[in-house]
């Protein structure tokens, strides 16, 4: 998975509360726009949060599970934030690449660009698919999402699409900043390459399928000589028990 990100602080405040994280291992991407008092808390709890629930629940987790998870694992960091932080409001853009499966979530202001490969942007809330390599994810906060309305942005956009352009994100966040000057402004772009098909945690019954398959004859055969000799013994013992009882008496 290739990364690149920006972000800038608006001229609406001082400090910028666009919390932006990427996780290469578990290959999880958010932006967490904060609104309010506490928003820039809200918004780094709030990803630390997604992050730490969905690695706890990677391991059993199937990759036609990953969207229902990625928005199980938002609603609850809400649920979970403590009193100070909930005067305040966070919306996220996120995906996360699992076991096959792309998926990606938005709220609120937030935006999701997806491109196939050899296919146009597209502006989604929602959806998951099968990973392919070539495929282009873009997530943007609310400044960046006001900005994509323009249509000066349409060049850089198109331009990012080509695998060969290597400046293309830098002069789209270059537009994007001088084109719109209010909220923040933050945007991460991903690319999928050949690692992304197979990426995640195996899955518990993958794990027990794969031992089963690879060790069921060298652990059932001595285990059923094990469970038959045991059952002889036990034959031969009741056999031998009346013959005991008479020498006994």
């Amino acid at each position: 998975m290739q990364v690149q990100s920006f972000s800038h602080t608006g001229s609406i405040r001082d400090d910028n509360q666009d919390h932006l994280f990427v996780d290469p291992d578990l290959r999880l991407a958010i932006i967490a726009d904060g609104h309010g008092l506490a928003g820039k808390r809200l918004a780094e709890y709030t990803a630390a949060a997604v992050f730490q629930r969905l690695r706890e629940i990677a391991p059993v987790t199937g990759g036609d599970e990953n969207l229902f998870r990625l928005r199980e694992a938002f609603e609850l960091a809400s649920q979970n934030a403590t009193p100070e932080l909930t005067n305040s409001r966070c919306d996220v853009a996120a995906a996360w690449i699992s076991r096959g499966t792309v998926a990606v979530f938005a709220t609120g202001a937030c935006r999701l660009l997806s491109a196939l490969p050899e296919q146009n942007w597209l502006e989604q809330r929602e959806f998951a698919v099968p990973a392919a390599t070539g495929t282009a994810l873009m997530l943007v906060s609310e400044g960046a999402a006001a900005a994509l309305s323009s249509q000066q942005l349409q060049p850089a956009l198109n331009g990012m699409l080509a695998a060969t352009n290597v400046n293309g994100f830098a002069t789209f966040e270059q537009q994007t900043t001088s084109v719109y000057d209010g909220d923040d402004c933050s945007a991460i772009l991903l690319r999928l390459d050949e690692t992304d098909l197979t990426a995640g945690i195996p899955h518990e019954i993958e794990l027990f399928e794969h031992y089963n398959r690879a060790y069921s004859c060298k652990l059932w055969l001595p285990l059923s000589i094990a469970a038959g000799a045991g059952l002889a013994t036990l034959a031969a013992a009741r056999k031998l028990k009346p013959l005991l009882d008479r020498i006994k008496s």
